[in-house]
Order: structure tokens, then sequence, then C-alpha cells
């Protein structure tokens, strides 16, 4: 398939981000950011400064070379804030198209609102709440509802707005924010919601929760903060001398901790005003709602979990079509699961081929590591860590041991149980069919009374053997069934 690309031309990067196709879940292929710094200083004048502009046309000099060089023809390129708010925004506009040889979108506030909110639901088909994203030099909201972006906002009010040349704070920002903030009317009816944050700021300040924490995962994607802790936190930084933030640079760059404590400001005004039940964090936003938009109709109402799968079976797996199949044979097990649980046992049943070419010493804890840090959306921390927890059964481990330790802080005992049964389910059904249909068919699970049974075609009898008896003891077990063979 053909390869799609945005140019995102903000307040403080211009960014080429390459995706390998207009697939459900592609993956990104090249992804490139130069700070140029926009939008710094646009309050004193309203004017982008001249070496700004200028490291930003080098840049996109690069970025239209480099779509000519990987042969992309379908692409957009957007830009926001700083290039609409400044007066001489149409210049540095005609400029790209003439130097360049690229034409510009410069999108409004509300269809960034509607971009973004777009690219959160390209991650997180199911959001619902209100969607906030913080730029350089804007706040844009949104509100997400069944599948689609309705009210939208946009102030500017980005912490890059308030800052001089020499990254002093200028003019007077809280005061700004409060005033924008209290100006929100259609809010009031979607209170006790979730609120989706989106852009790199409010990504550096779940990073620090999470270092603060001592999370499981370093992923920010889909990270989860309670109201209070949010409160607590976003009013600790919004408080921070510029010495204090120094603490934290090892894990956040100084560029970012210069607007760490507006962005945390904002961040707290905005919860308070929606009375906010939880952030989360999302990484994705203008540029995957581009990309989002850009697929066809049906590709958009595909699931991008039960995709990303297929295509990571397809490239890694040797029985790549073999999942569903999978999934229905030790159906009988779980026969009143709701959507979520049979969501994630299908994810579980796609990818439990693709660890076959570990070292077998190390292939459950390799399968377990690459779903944790992979790049599944769609998926919760906890689904993640179910689906991982399961397929490290599958592989022949066990739950309880020291590699799924911080795992299993994810996951409720309930979880941890569910994935047992999974794992070992999905370990049965691997060693009787072979990878194979064929396989599968000469076996089916059933349970009648206190027996796990498990009926074999006589004329498959032979397929039962020391291996296939172990697997189906643990199974029992863990249903506490006494199991049976059953030769019909």
């Amino acid at each position: 398939m053909e390869k799609f690309a945005v140019i995102d031309i903000g307040s403080n990067s211009v960014r080429l981000v390459v995706y390998e196709s207009l697939k459900r879940a592609p993956y990104v292929i090249f992804n490139e950011k130069i700070l140029c710094g926009l939008g710094r200083g646009l309050a004193e004048d309203g004017m982008m400064r001249d070496e700004s502009m200028a490291m930003a046309i080098g840049t996109l000099k690069r970025f239209q070379l480099m779509l000519d060089k990987m042969d992309i023809t379908q692409y957009r390129v957007v830009a926001t804030s700083a290039v609409r708010e400044a007066t001489n925004g149409p210049d540095f506009v005609e400029k790209v198209k003439r130097d360049c040889h690229l034409d510009v979108a410069v999108i409004t506030g509300k269809e960034e609102a509607r971009l973004s909110g777009l690219g959160v639901l390209c991650a997180l088909p199911r959001a619902h709440g209100i969607m906030g994203d913080l730029g350089g030099g804007s706040l844009e909201l949104a509100l997400l509802s069944d599948g689609d972006v309705r009210d939208r906002a946009s102030f500017a009010i980005g912490p890059l707005k308030y800052q001089s040349l020499d990254g002093r704070t200028i003019a007077s920002p809280k005061a700004d924010i409060d005033r924008a903030i209290a100006a929100l009317d259609w809010t009031a009816g979607h209170r006790q919601e979730n609120f989706y944050a989106v852009g790199g700021a409010w990504r550096a300040l779940a990073k620090i929760h999470i270092m603060e924490k001592g999370y499981a995962l370093n992923n920010v994607h889909h990270y989860i903060i309670d109201r209070d802790e949010i409160l607590d936190l976003s009013n600790h930084l919004s408080g921070l001398h510029p010495v204090e933030m120094n603490r934290y640079l090892v894990h956040i760059s100084a560029r970012r901790l210069k607007v760490l404590p507006l962005a945390a400001y904002i961040l707290n005004r905005l919860i308070k005003k929606l009375k906010s039940k939880r952030l989360v964090v999302s990484g994705y936003g203008l540029r995957e709602g581009l990309l989002f938009e850009s697929m066809a109709d049906d590709v958009r109402a595909e699931d991008p979990l039960i995709e990303a799968c297929h295509d990571i079976a397809a490239n890694a797996g040797r029985f790549s079509e073999h999942g569903k199949r999978l999934q229905k044979w030790i159906d009988p097990l779980f026969p009143d699961d709701d959507f979520e649980p049979n969501r994630l046992r299908l994810a579980t049943a796609i990818l439990s081929d693709v660890g076959w070419r570990g070292h077998p010493e190390y292939k459950s804890e390799k399968i377990l590591y690459e779903v944790l840090h992979g790049r599944l959306l769609g998926l919760t921390h906890r689904g993640a860590a179910f689906i991982g927890l399961a397929l490290y059964i599958c592989y022949g481990g066990t739950s309880g041991e020291r590699q799924t330790a911080k795992v299993e802080t994810l996951l409720r005992p309930s979880d941890i149980l569910y994935a047992n049964k999974v794992g070992l389910a999905l370990r049965l059904a691997q060693r009787i069919s072979g990878g194979t249909e064929k396989g599968l068919k000469s076996a089916r699970l059933e349970i009648s009374g206190g027996n796990l049974l498990l009926n074999i075609r006589k004329k498959d009898a032979a397929i039962v053997n020391e291996v296939v008896m172990k697997r189906f003891h643990d199974l029992a077990r863990e249903f506490y069934l006494t199991e049976k063979i059953r030769i019909t």
C-alpha cells in the first residue's frame, strides 16, 4: 500500500511523520522534528522572527526532498497557531510555496480541535469525554462522543506565546488563561467525564507522575491519572521555580521544562472547570487525525487492536490466519464473556504464535516484553498487561514469577486468574493443532458437570500423547474441573 505523510508546522516544532500506509494501525516509518520556535516572542509584536522562519524554511526544504526520495505522493501539510496568528503568516506561507514547493493549509483553531479529536479516536475509538490539545501557541478543546468529534473551542493561550525570545515569561498569562477557561459554555453538561490530554507538555507531566510513582511502564499513551492526583501534581508543578524544575532534567528536556509550570497551571484550571473524573494521556493527536481522516470509511470502522495484531501475526507468526480459529476452539471455556474480554482473548489468540522464533528458554519473557512495550492501539495498560501475561503463560511461564511481578501490578486478581485460563487454553490448542485448522478439528473442548472433556475423533486418537495430557491436566486444574478424554 502507498505511504502517507504529514508535515506539521507548529508553534514550537516543524515535524515530518511518514506512515507505512493508510491501514487502520499503520507503523511510523520515519519521524523527525526540528525545534524552530515560530511562536516564540509572538506576543511581543505579533510577528514570527526572521531566524525562526529561516530555520523552518530550511527544514521544510529537507522534508520536501525526503518526500521526493521516498516516492510519497499522498501527504498533508498544515500550519497551526503561530502561522495563523502572526501578521507575517501569509508571507511565510507564500515563501514556503515558492521556495519549498509545498502547499500549506493554515487551519483554524476549531479545525485543529476537530483533527486532534480524530487523532484520539484513531487510537481510542471508544473515547468519551473532553479532549484537550495544548500546543506551543494555543489550546484546543473538543467533545468526544459516540465515535465522533462534536463541540469545539480554541484559545490562544499556549505557553510559548508568553515567552520572550530569551525564554522569560511575559505579559500576565494566568489572567488570560483564567478568562479563556471561564468563557467555556458547552462543557457544563459533560462533567465527571474523562479528560483526554494531548500535547508534549502534558505528556511530560505524565512522565513525571510515572517516575514518582515507580509505575510498571514508561509508556505515557493511555496512562491514566485520577482527578485528585492530577490536581495535586499540576498544582505542585505550576508553583515551582525554574531552578527547582531542574530536578526533572534527567527525564524531561530543558526546553520542555521551561513551559511545564504554565502547562501544569492550564491543566489544573481545566480539570477544576470541567470537574473531570480522571486524566487519560493520548500519544495521538493532530497528525494522527489527518491520517485517520484520510482512511477509507470501512478502514476507519475496523478495530485498531485487532488489525494491529493481524499485522504483527502476518509478519512474525507461522500461521497468521489461525487466531480466530484458536479463539473459537477455546470459546466453550468462556461462554459468558462480555465484549472487552472477548476482544482481548481474540487479540491474545492472534498473537499466540508470534514468539516461536525466540530461544526456548526466553520465549515467554520475549513475548511479554514485546506486548508491553510494543505499539498496540485501542488498548489500555491493563489490557496490554493481560495479553502479555496470557502469552507468557501460553509459552510456558507461570504467573507470580519474578519476570511478571511488575506486570501484575497493573492487573486485578481476577485478571490474573483469567490470563492463566486463556494462556493455558491456548497452550493446549497450539500443541494439538500444530498450527493447522485440520489439527483443531481433531478435538474439541466441552464442560459437562464437573468435568472438562477433550473430545477426540476416533481416527485421530493418536494425537493425544504425554505432552497433550500434561497441558490438558494443567488447564482442567485451573478451572477446578476433572479432565476426561472422550473418543467420539
